[in-house]
């Protein structure tokens, strides 16, 4: 398992939690520029994927500071962002004062406390690899959706062809932990980002976790180059 800091014992959801309470107050600006801002484009090919069966209640998994939430403001649909980051929630409801459809609360995302089948959107945007047990992280969300409902995951990968893959590594390694150092003064949170990326499994294999879940009707958009996918998934009937 890869934690932010091997060398100690807390836990990996304890470390996660943390790092990202510390992070906080630089992660919008930090993601932008370690996205060169295609962050945008990505989070609304996530929303235009679940609003196609016209969702009533959504939830936004690891929502950080809420902004695949934030993506269905203008939309007739009750959205519920959760995350186990406080610091991070803070920073979402600053951002979604006056809205009445989003809402943000504290939550573990492998212990949940909403009622079984409750939404009809599940969505989580560079979240999965972050928890301390995907597969019960996996089970839960399945357990929350509606039976036939959708879940959306927005997660980095590694690009395949030789030449985008050496400078995908190029940037990830050097560049990111350096942003990471310079602007969020905290260059092992962004090494940890860096090397949880390269290690969790992308594409077909991340299907066949997704299949064992218990996920069905799985479909894979590689998008910039293979630096980033999204999953969309459904719950069976």
């Amino acid at each position: 398992m890869i934690k932010p800091d091997n060398s100690k014992n807390e836990s990996k959801k304890i470390q996660i939690k943390n790092m990202f309470n510390d992070i906080s107050s630089r992660y919008d600006q930090i993601n932008k520029m370690m996205t060169l801002n295609m962050d945008k484009n990505w989070r609304n090919i996530v929303y235009k994927l679940s609003m196609q069966n016209g969702p009533s209640k959504i939830i936004d998994i690891a929502t950080g500071t809420g902004d695949i939430a934030l993506c269905f403001a203008n939309d007739n649909v009750q959205v519920v962002g959760v995350d186990n980051a406080s610091m991070m929630l803070d920073l979402a409801n600053k951002k979604s004062m006056g809205l009445s459809n989003i809402r943000f609360q504290l939550e573990d995302a492998e212990n949940m406390s909403f009622d079984d089948n409750t939404f009809d959107v599940a969505t989580i945007g560079f979240g999965v690899r972050n928890f301390e047990n995907l597969d019960q992280g996996l089970s839960e969300i399945k357990r929350v959706l509606r039976p036939g409902k959708k879940l959306i995951i927005l997660e980095t990968a590694v690009p395949s062809f030789f030449i985008f893959r050496f400078g995908y590594f190029l940037y990830t390694k050097l560049i990111v932990p350096v942003l990471g150092r310079m602007i969020a003064k905290n260059q092992q949170a962004y090494q940890y980002l860096s090397t949880s990326a390269e290690h969790f499994p992308h594409g077909k294999e991340f299907k066949m976790i997704l299949e064992k879940a218990g996920f069905e009707n799985i479909q894979i958009k590689y998008l910039s180059l293979g630096i980033v996918n999204i999953y969309s998934a459904s719950k069976p009937i």
